[in-house]
């Protein structure tokens, strides 16, 4: 058998609680579905597509605390988002292709797309936002 590096459920719940405090007062930042990112993407790629979805708070929507960590399911453990209403206002349709999430100093931490993009045209178009961020599941 090769040699193999696993995470036990300890160690998942470090890493998770050690993203928990990176992530404190972080914010979730939307593009639109002009950006498909890849792994070569940057920061200035999606902030230059960052969505112009009218009531959009300028640098995105803040992420007060993600949850304390707990296992999951098959391993690992997860963190989860505080839950972020995205609406249709007013003014242009916008088709949001994704999001980034970002910590307080500005790092990207994770990349989200939509497949489909999401489109708000109309008063009563929009989505609730929850992401769950996996630390430490073995393959």
């Amino acid at each position: 058998m090769p040699d193999r590096t696993i995470a036990t459920y300890e160690a998942a719940l470090a890493e998770a609680a050690d993203a928990q405090a990176a992530l404190a007062l972080s914010k979730l930042r939307l593009f639109d579905s002009t950006l498909v990112p890849d792994v070569s993407t940057t920061k200035v790629d999606m902030a230059a597509a960052e969505t112009l979805l009218t009531g959009y708070p300028a640098g995105g929507y803040t992420l007060t605390a993600f949850t304390d960590p707990q296992l999951a399911p098959g391993g690992g453990a997860v963190i989860t988002s505080p839950a972020v209403p995205v609406n249709y206002a007013s003014g242009d349709a916008a088709a949001i292709g994704g999001g980034w999430v970002e910590t307080a100093g500005g790092d990207v931490w994770r990349v989200f797309i939509f497949d489909p993009p999401i489109t708000l045209a109309v008063v009563g178009d929009g989505f609730i936002f929850i992401r769950q961020l996996l630390f430490g599941r073995n393959a």
